[in-house]
């Protein structure tokens, strides 16, 4: 079932009775992450639709799209899933075809991806036998943000210049 089928992560019930695992990004997830999972939303393969999506739960598209996706924070194209649009989330991890721009803080590249794709994000990883062609861009401000952070404050220099004068 994709990235939704790791055994590190948080078992859910469905409403048919079958279990679904989701990824668990960390051993120290905070339950504020969990709040905003609201579930599961998959698009099956031999499935096309037309138009945008816009979704806060976890996202897997196995079929066609041909529109946006707009999620909150999870976006999986799957191995047999193709998008023709726009995708913006906090990750997005493709192993079909994206052709489009995306927008999100971590893009990854599985070994079956095809990205066709300008792509904007602060992370970004394409794992052996992937595919990239189009445009990376960096997310500047998630950067600046960052660095911001782990500055240390240094004092300002005394020029040895400025101790020869005052002396004369």
């Amino acid at each position: 079932m994709g990235i939704f089928s790791n055994d590190n992560g948080k078992k859910l019930k469905e409403k048919g009775g079958s279990n679904i695992t989701m990824p668990v990004t960390s051993s120290n997830t905070s339950s504020k992450k969990e709040e905003n999972v609201n579930g599961v939303s998959l698009i099956s393969m031999e499935t096309t639709i037309k138009g945008t999506i816009e979704t806060n739960s976890l996202f897997q598209i196995e079929g066609v799209l041909e529109g946006d996706i707009k999620g909150g924070n999870l976006v999986h194209v799957g191995t047999t899933g193709k998008v023709k649009g726009n995708i913006v989330a906090e990750t997005v991890h493709i192993d079909g075809e994206v052709s489009g721009e995306i927008s999100a803080h971590k893009v990854e590249i599985g070994t079956t991806g095809r990205a066709y794709a300008t792509i904007t994000s602060a992370v970004f990883i394409i794992q052996e036998g992937g595919a990239f062609e189009g445009t990376k861009k960096m997310k500047v401000a998630l950067i600046k943000e960052e660095d911001k952070r782990g500055k240390v404050e240094s004092k300002p220099e005394v020029k040895p210049e400025n101790k020869l004068e005052e002396q004369k």
